[in-house]
């Protein structure tokens, strides 16, 4: 018995104090460095080795016009998805006022994001992911997407271009 309890008292309990504290600094992440706790292992483009290797890193978002840097921000997650609406919030704390257009990638473009452009009155200029996929002649031609289904408005349904032939 008094082996067990020091074992929980030595080894156990330590352990337990030391996955909390790593878990609060976690937070919504899902990982940290221990030599830099703000920072989250992302993979980097630059990846010279090409071993998929993870570095601790933040990912910048700035907001430019006429190649002036208007508003940066810091985030501690690797997807820009997720970042566009805190950004344009820091850029209106930054400017007193949210920018008239947002000019983004691909990798901005969702639909959450075109939501809220389009609730703040924002015009959006933004790709969403598969739209260099779309232009493609294989997904024009592919019958399983809705996309290339034709919509008849008047029977509300959709009709399979299979059965069109």
């Amino acid at each position: 018995m008094k082996k067990a309890v020091r074992k929980l008292r030595k080894v156990l309990l330590p352990r337990l104090l030391k996955y909390e504290q790593y878990q609060r600094l976690l937070g919504d992440r899902n990982s940290f460095s221990k030599t830099d706790p703000d920072a989250t292992f992302m993979r980097m483009k630059e990846d010279h080795m090409r071993n998929g290797q993870l570095k601790p890193d933040y990912n910048v978002q700035i907001g430019t016009e006429n190649q002036f840097i208007l508003a940066y921000s810091l985030h501690p997650r690797p997807t820009d998805t997720r970042f566009l609406q805190p950004h344009i919030k820091k850029t209106r704390r930054f400017l007193g006022k949210r920018p008239k257009t947002v000019i983004a990638d691909a990798g901005y473009g969702s639909e959450e994001n075109y939501a809220y452009l389009e609730k703040k009155e924002i015009q959006a200029v933004v790709k969403y992911g598969s739209y260099h996929k779309e232009k493609s002649k294989a997904w024009k031609e592919n019958v399983v997407k809705i996309e290339n289904w034709t919509y008849d408005e008047a029977e509300d349904r959709w009709a399979c271009p299979l059965k069109e032939r």
